[in-house]
């Protein structure tokens, strides 16, 4: 006899395959939204260590000297007696009625000179006339200063001459005994 098939009977269906293929899917699907994230951040930090830093500017830097800087005005010199003529030229031109106290305040820092004064016998007591004209220059209107100084008396005494004049040193008058970096 022959099997005689159901009209009804429906074909057997891989159920437990379809559950598969829709857990395999959900899992592929988990993971592949961890490695997006791990991309994510990777790509990030990659960004991050890459990116060009922003450059800041540094400020303009001038080499100068030796000289110094009157007001704002920057004046070269050769020689430390040029910057010491130099500053005490512009002060006694520019205070002419401080000059005797900025020859005082000068003088403090002698024991036998006055570095500034109106005469060469002022200037040099008890020393010859040729002698006072080779360590002296005239200043201005019949001041004469002296030239026989080494740099360290110079750094002692010009700052008592720009604070007899009224002005601040380092802020209004600056001296570069050497080459010198300064903001351009």
């Amino acid at each position: 006899m022959q099997p005689q098939s159901t009209p009804n009977a429906q074909p057997t269906f891989p159920m437990q395959e379809l559950e598969q293929l829709e857990s395999a899917i959900l899992a592929s699907l988990q993971w592949i939204a961890t490695l997006e994230g791990r991309r994510d951040a990777l790509t990030a930090e990659l960004d991050r260590i890459t990116r060009p830093q922003p450059v800041i500017p540094k400020a303009l830097m001038k080499t100068i000297g030796p000289g110094l800087e009157y007001r704002g005005t920057i004046f070269v010199h050769w020689n430390y007696i040029d910057i010491h003529i130099d500053l005490l030229r512009r002060l006694w031109t520019e205070f002419p009625d401080r000059r005797e106290a900025m020859a005082n305040a000068m003088g403090c820092y002698g024991t036998t000179r006055a570095y500034a004064a109106k005469t060469l016998a002022d200037l040099f007591p008890g020393q010859s006339t040729a002698w006072a004209q080779r360590y002296s220059r005239p200043l201005v209107d019949d001041w004469y200063v002296d030239t026989n100084l080494n740099r360290e008396r110079m750094c002692r005494i010009l700052p008592a001459a720009v604070k007899a004049a009224g002005l601040k040193w380092g802020k209004d008058v600056k001296t570069y005994w050497r080459a010198a970096q300064i903001a351009g």
